[in-house]
C-alpha cells in the first residue's frame, strides 16, 4: 500500500515538473512600494515596477524579440460626461451621457507604442491602451465600461488624459539587459485614493504569452486621513462639522469687518 502511494506521488510531481518544463516563458514583477502615503504637502510621486523575462529561447531573448506592457488601473467609478449648449443666450447643460466602470487612474507602460507590439484585435478584449477602453466583450451581470465610438466618449478620455488621470506614453519601461526591465510609473498629485491593480504582459510575435498581477495602495495619512475616513465612515457628523465650521467662518469674517 505504501510503495503505491510512493508511486502515485512521484507520478504526481513529474506531472507538475513536465507541466512546468513545458512553459517556454514566464515573467516576473515587483513593485518598488507597497503603500503610497498622501498627505497636504502630496505634489505626486515616482513608482519603478520592476520584473525579468524568463524563457528557453536565449536566441530571441537577444534577439529582443520579447515585449513587456504594464497596465496600472485604479479603482473602477462612474462618470457622466455632459455637453453644454447656448439656449437662450444661455449656456446649460443639454445633454449627458453615462459610462459605468470607469478607472478612476489608467496608465500604460511599454518600450514601444503599443501598436507596433500587437494587433487591436489581441489588445481590445483585455482594455489594454486607451484607445481599447470599452472594447471588450461585456459580462453578463457585471458592471462593464463600454464606450461607443462620438463624442462623448472623446471627451471623457480627453478630459482624464489632461488630468494625468489616463496616460500612455512609450518609453517608459526600460529594457536593462536582455531579461531584466524596469518602468517608471508616474503618479499625479490628484491621483485617487485606493487599490491600484498592476498586470504586466508578455508579448512575442503579437501574442500574450504570460501575464502577472500585483498591487500597490495609494492612501491619506495624518489629518487628511482623518477628515477622509469622517466623511465616507460619518457622512452626518461630518456634515453637521462642515456647517458649524462655516458658521464659526461667516462669524469671524463679520467680526474682524466690523471691528474694521
Amino acid at each position: 500500500m505504501k510503495h503505491s502511494l510512493s508511486l502515485v506521488f512521484v507520478s504526481i510531481a513529474l506531472i507538475f515538473a513536465t507541466l512546468i518544463s513545458s512553459r517556454a516563458e514566464s515573467l516576473q514583477m515587483g513593485i518598488s512600494v507597497d503603500t503610497v502615503p498622501v498627505s497636504s504637502s502630496f505634489d505626486g510621486a515616482e513608482i519603478v515596477i520592476f520584473g525579468s523575462i524568463e524563457t528557453k529561447e536565449q536566441a530571441a531573448l537577444y534577439r529582443g524579440e520579447y515585449d513587456v506592457v504594464i497596465r496600472v488601473e485604479g479603482d473602477a467609478e462612474d462618470v457622466i460626461i455632459r455637453k453644454k449648449d447656448r439656449i437662450g443666450g444661455i449656456w446649460i447643460n443639454n445633454q449627458s451621457e453615462n459610462y459605468e466602470s470607469v478607472p478612476s487612474f489608467y496608465s500604460i507602460l511599454s518600450a514601444r507604442p503599443l501598436n507596433l507590439i500587437a494587433n487591436p484585435i489581441v489588445l481590445a478584449p483585455i482594455s489594454l491602451g486607451i484607445n481599447n477602453l470599452g472594447k471588450n466583450v461585456p459580462v453578463e451581470g457585471e458592471k462593464t465600461l463600454i464606450m461607443n465610438p462620438g463624442e462623448f466618449s472623446d471627451a471623457l478620455l480627453r478630459l482624464r488624459i489632461e488630468q494625468d488621470l489616463f496616460s500612455e506614453i512609450p518609453g517608459t519601461l526600460k529594457q536593462l539587459s536582455p531579461s531584466l526591465f524596469r518602468a517608471t510609473l508616474s503618479i499625479p498629485a490628484n491621483v485617487p485614493i485606493g487599490e491600484h491593480m498592476v498586470t504586466a504582459y508578455l508579448f512575442r510575435n503579437g501574442k500574450i504569452l504570460d501575464t502577472n498581477e500585483s498591487s500597490f495602495t495609494i492612501e491619506k495619512v495624518g489629518f487628511e486621513r482623518w477628515i477622509y475616513d469622517l466623511a465616507h465612515e460619518q457622512g452626518l457628523l461630518y456634515g453637521i462639522m462642515a456647517v458649524l465650521l462655516a458658521i464659526f467662518t461667516g462669524w469671524a469674517a463679520n467680526a474682524m469687518f466690523r471691528k474694521n
